[in-house]
């Protein structure tokens, strides 16, 4: 466990874990800072916690960890265990998103490809 297969966007977690979002696999793979395989988190599809390329992650303020879903076209949210809490964008709102990035204040910022420009949504 633990091999990555296109590792893209990596994080920092709440309780510092860093976080790889893995395109090929389908998931979001956790590891302590110094390399050691924890866990992960996701599998392929278009349903609540499933992932269809996975490209960046983020964790924002509360600990909550977002990732840009970017072939289901939303970004979703997760609680610090792994959770699945929500999500948003959705075809009418969110291209192809790859890149995701949270403020000091909270807001959300994502690259959306598809439309070329960058969204920002707020908490």
């Amino acid at each position: 466990e633990g091999q990555l297969g296109y590792p893209q966007g990596v994080a920092i977690s709440s309780d510092n874990m860093l976080l790889v979002a893995d395109e090929d696999h389908y998931c979001i793979y956790t590891f302590t800072l110094h390399g050691k395989f924890v866990g992960k988190f996701g599998s392929q599809g278009s349903c609540s916690g499933q992932f269809d390329s996975p490209y960046d992650v983020a964790v924002d303020l509360y600990g909550f960890i977002l990732v840009a879903d970017t072939f289901n076209r939303h970004v979703q949210i997760f609680d610090k265990h792994h959770n699945y809490i929500r999500q948003f964008g959705g075809s009418a709102v969110l291209g192809c998103c790859y890149g995701i990035a949270v403020s000091s204040t909270g807001n959300i910022y994502v690259t959306d490809c598809d439309n070329e420009e960058i969204q920002m949504f707020s908490r």
